[in-house]
């Protein structure tokens, strides 16, 4: 992901807002927000409920993981492309009116491993995740930016 931030920053008409949770996201995020320009992270910070709800309503496209974030951002009206490892759409926990083609998975026959995503990978190399491309998330997210420069302001 951190490859797709990169990218995203490096264009100058995108701005990056992170959200996470826990001491290892919120120190990740924070470097690639110093790191990156015109990315933002919101990890760790209070803003509220109503505030960080108000800022997804407003973003042009939610890259997501199977998380609370890709449910909220589909109950907005944003548009999600959601990243599947362990889990699978299938068991039930896709975003609501979420695109078939903005969901990014490997088909591997050992998905879904993980209901939840709370076991370890019995391969014992996530490649279900690894072997995604950032390639493959900025072709989608692409599709809801590209027309962006002409309306960025800083």
């Amino acid at each position: 992901m951190e490859q797709v931030v990169r990218h995203l920053s490096s264009l100058g008409y995108v701005r990056i807002f992170l959200f996470g949770a826990g001491d290892n996201e919120e120190e990740t995020l924070s470097m690639w927000a110093q790191q990156y320009p015109d990315t933002i992270s919101l990890a760790g910070k209070r803003y509220g409920f109503p505030v960080e709800l108000a800022l997804v309503s407003n973003l042009n496209v939610m890259v997501t993981m199977d998380s609370a974030n890709m449910h909220l951002a589909s109950l907005v009206n944003t548009p999600v492309i959601s990243i599947w490892g362990a889990t699978h759409p299938y068991c039930g926990f896709k975003g609501w009116r979420q695109k078939e083609d903005d969901i990014i998975q490997l088909p591997m026959t050992c998905r879904p491993c993980s209901v939840f995503g709370n076991k370890p990978c019995f391969r014992d190399d996530y490649h279900c995740l690894r072997g995604i491309s950032p390639q493959v998330i900025l072709d989608h997210v692409m599709k809801y930016i590209d027309d962006g420069a002409a309306n960025y302001e800083k």
